[in-house]
């Protein structure tokens, strides 16, 4: 086998001899590997932009762009600085093999080469690639996983900080003790349940992000999202409004429920105090269902909103920012609308404020 990894390695061959060139790439394909062929430099490096290689076998003498300057320019191409490269070289050109790594070159091999020593070091190389692509999207889909389970875990963790501030007020309405103590355990018990069926998942092999669609009331959705955010709008002293009519959408209740409490959460963070945050549900005649959240917070600048569904950049300024945000809601909000077949936009609202809002497709 010619690598561990799942995939096939590719490999550029580049030599301007083609008769050579071919022959070599036909080895290679024999040995299992995919192969892409070029017959200079500026073609290699072309082809390797198109073609992103795992490893490349290079001839040290072509005419216009020798092997090393072929080998200098590729490391600088975008994303392509750590591509294993072995020089192909004659016998006579053993000197020059110092000049090869500081090149860039991880190998060499001489010509007239044994069949059984290139493949010998292809197969090191190409292993070590493929192996450290591995690693890198381990460590990839590690902080995909840590960034979805702390951003979901933040909504209920909030209300629950927010509703047990309340009971420690010393001035607070005694009779909505037994309320406050009812959000947090809600809250708790919603954040238990979400830790269960994480490790239910990855006990399984099931990926974190599971979207079981079915017929969900939006209308009644906003309600329940606006019930686990007023503790939290009490204690900005903003007020929560739904309005709308009934709409039906064909979405994962539990996660269109986080999206909606997250663009509550961030209105609630941004309004002045006294105002009135609007969720507006409607029925599209594109065949969708809408959901709008408006506040009259300062807005989002014109400059800042080419990157407002962007991972971990906030627009708003320190001054403004929670210390609990983390610029990261927004952009699993907008994927998780995706994946359901929906979009999440953004307008500012007439009269100063924001209106974040998705459509998702209807039943």
């Amino acid at each position: 086998m010619p690598t561990t990894a799942s995939r096939k390695a590719v490999i550029l061959v580049v030599d301007d001899e083609l008769s050579g060139a071919e022959a070599l790439s036909l080895l290679l394909q024999d040995a299992g590997y995919e192969t892409v062929v070029a017959h200079s430099g500026p073609d290699a490096l072309t082809l390797a932009q198109k073609t992103p290689p795992d490893l490349v076998l290079l001839d040290v003498r072509m005419p216009s762009m020798d092997g090393f300057e072929t080998c200098e320019r590729l490391h600088r191409l975008p994303g392509l600085a750590d591509i294993p490269v072995i020089f192909l070289t004659g016998s006579s050109e053993r000197t020059g093999i110092v000049r090869a790594f500081a090149s860039g070159a991880r190998d060499y091999v001489t010509k007239p080469f044994l069949l059984e020593e290139l493949l010998a070091r292809v197969r090191t190389h190409a292993d070590l690639k493929l192996s450290r692509d591995r690693l890198g999207q381990m460590l990839k889909d590690r902080e995909e996983i840590t960034s979805v389970v702390a951003h979901d875990l933040k909504n209920p963790l909030t209300c629950i900080l927010f509703a047990a501030e309340f009971l420690k007020r010393p001035n607070r309405k005694t009779e909505r003790d037994e309320e406050l103590v009812a959000e947090i355990l809600d809250n708790a018990r919603s954040t238990l349940e979400f830790i269960q069926r994480f490790l239910a998942r990855g006990a399984e092999g099931k990926r974190l992000r599971e979207f079981a669609a079915r017929r969900v009331n939006l209308l009644e959705l906003g309600h329940s999202a606006v019930k686990s955010q007023r503790v939290a709008s009490e204690a900005r002293d903003v007020r929560l409004e739904v309005t709308g009519v009934e709409a039906e959408a064909l979405v994962d209740p539990d996660i269109t429920r986080n999206v909606l409490q997250n663009l509550i959460a961030n209105a609630i963070q941004y309004s002045p105090k006294g105002e009135t945050i609007e969720i507006a549900v409607s029925r599209m005649p594109t065949g969708f269902a809408q959901c709008r959240v408006m506040d009259r917070g300062p807005g989002i600048r014109e400059t800042d909103r080419a990157k407002l569904f962007t991972r971990f950049l906030s627009v708003a300024s320190p001054a403004e920012r929670s210390q609990y945000s983390s610029g990261l809601g927004l952009s699993i909000a907008k994927h998780d609308v995706t994946q359901m077949g929906g979009y999440l936009w953004y307008e500012s609202r007439e009269g100063g404020g924001s209106v974040f809002g998705f459509d998702l497709p209807a039943p």
